[in-house]
């Protein structure tokens, strides 16, 4: 399989990052689980934690209808329990013992 992107940055867009690359990225995850060699993943764990953290923050502030103001140290939107909720376990009514942590 060979993935590719192309992105382009601000109201002008101007060409940004882009990058081709062939593999089975699920399939280099569970060698890396396998191996416990975090060094040979095709993406650092971070990259997916972050692209992720943005799609969850997209369709919390769509399903409220209206803008989030975020804290990336936190990693709480700034103000707003109700968004917080959201991103946590509050709207999928987790069960036992598959709940999240209030701190880690």
């Amino acid at each position: 399989m060979t993935v590719s992107y192309e992105t382009w940055l601000g109201r002008d867009e101007k060409p940004g990052p882009r990058g081709h690359r062939g593999g089975d990225h699920f399939a280099n995850f569970i060698d890396c689980v396998r191996s416990r060699k975090k060094e040979d993943l095709a993406a650092p764990i971070q990259e997916g934690h972050i692209s992720c953290s943005l799609v969850h923050l997209a369709n919390v502030s769509y399903r409220l209808g209206r803008s989030l103001r975020f804290d990336p140290d936190t990693e709480r939107v700034i103000d707003d329990e109700e968004a917080n909720k959201l991103l946590g376990d509050g709207d999928r009514g987790y069960r036992v013992p598959y709940l999240l942590p209030e701190s880690i």
